[in-house]
C-alpha cells in the first residue's frame, strides 16, 4: 500500500492534476460561494499557465539537470548501474521491446561498456506490484536492448525487484557489496541524476554519475533567451511539451524532500 500511495499522491498534486482537481470543486461551490469558486478558476488558470510556460518549465529543468553535467574523459570502474525507466515491453501490437523518452540511458551504457568504462552492467528495474501494465520487467527488458547492442550475456546482471528508486538502491548495494564492488558508474536521466545519488550513497561505495537523457540543452537554452517577439508570444502559451518537463520536475523534487524528510524523522 505504501509503494501505491507513494505513485498515487504525486499526481494529484501535479500542475495539470491539481487544477483538474480544483476546477471540479469549482462545480461545487459556484453558486453557494461565487468568490471561492473564483479564486479556484484563477489558481488553476495559473498552475497551468505557469506549468505549461517554456520559460518556466526550463528553467526548472535546468536547475535540476545542470547539477551534474555529462562524464569528461576516460573513466573506469568495477560496475556500470543502469537504471530502469527507458523502455517499453514488447507488447502487441510491439514486435520487440522499445525505448521512450529516457531510452539514452540504455544506449549510453552500452556505449560505455564498448569503451571498456566497467566489465559489468547491472541492471535494476522491477514492476510495481499492484500494475499489470507490464508482463516483462525493465530489468529484462534493458538485457534484451543491451543484446541486440552488442553486449554479451555474461557481461550483465539483473537486479528486476525493486518498485522505485529507494529499492533500486537497496537491492542494487546488496549485490554489489557481494561481489566485492567498490566504484560504480551510474547511469540514469540527468533530472533523475540527484535523486539517486541521495538514495545510493553509502560510504563503502564509490558513485560516479553518468547522466543523459538532458532535456534542456544549452542551443535550447539559448534560443529561449533570444528574447524576440516572435520566441516570447511562441513560448509563453502553455504547451503539453512544457506541463510535463514541469511535472518531471516537481515530481524529482518532491522526492529529493521526501528523502530529507525520512532523514529528519
Amino acid at each position: 500500500m505504501s509503494v501505491y500511495l507513494a505513485k498515487l499522491l504525486p499526481q494529484l498534486i501535479m500542475p495539470v492534476s491539481l487544477a483538474a482537481l480544483l476546477l471540479f470543486i469549482t462545480l461545487f461551490l459556484i453558486c453557494k460561494h461565487p468568490k471561492t469558486a473564483t479564486w479556484l478558476v484563477l489558481i488553476s488558470l495559473i498552475l497551468v499557465g505557469v506549468g505549461g510556460n517554456a520559460y518556466f518549465s526550463a528553467y526548472f529543468a535546468r536547475t535540476l539537470e545542470w547539477r551534474h553535467m555529462p562524464l569528461q574523459g576516460e573513466v573506469k570502474a568495477d560496475a556500470i548501474v543502469l537504471l530502469g525507466g527507458g523502455t517499453e515491453p514488447a507488447d502487441a501490437p510491439r514486435t520487440g521491446v522499445e525505448v521512450n523518452g529516457a531510452g539514452d540511458r540504455v544506449l549510453y551504457a552500452a556505449e560505455l561498456y564498448k569503451q571498456g568504462a566497467a566489465p559489468l552492467i547491472i541492471l535494476s528495474g522491477g514492476n510495481v506490484a499492484f500494475s499489470q501494465a507490464r508482463g516483462t520487467t525493465p530489468a529484462q527488458e534493458m538485457n534484451d536492448l543491451l543484446l541486440a547492442l552488442g553486449v554479451p550475456e555474461e557481461a550483465m546482471l539483473l537486479q528486476d525487484k525493486s518498485q522505485n528508486t529507494e529499492e533500486d538502491a537497496a537491492y542494487t548495494k546488496e549485490i554489489l557489496k557481494e561481489k566485492g564492488i567498490k566504484s560504480v558508474i551510474l547511469v540514469t536521466s540527468a533530472a533523475h541524476m540527484e535523486r539517486a545519488l541521495m538514495h545510493f550513497q553509502d560510504p563503502q561505495l564509490t558513485f560516479i554519475p553518468a547522466p543523459t537523457d538532458y532535456a534542456i540543452t544549452q542551443r535550447y537554452w539559448d534560443y529561449l533567451m533570444r528574447w524576440d517577439a516572435q520566441t516570447i508570444l511562441l513560448n509563453l502559451l502553455p504547451s503539453s511539451h512544457a506541463l510535463n518537463l514541469t511535472s518531471n520536475t516537481f515530481h524529482e523534487y518532491l522526492g529529493m524532500f521526501v528523502y530529507r524528510l525520512q532523514l529528519i524523522f
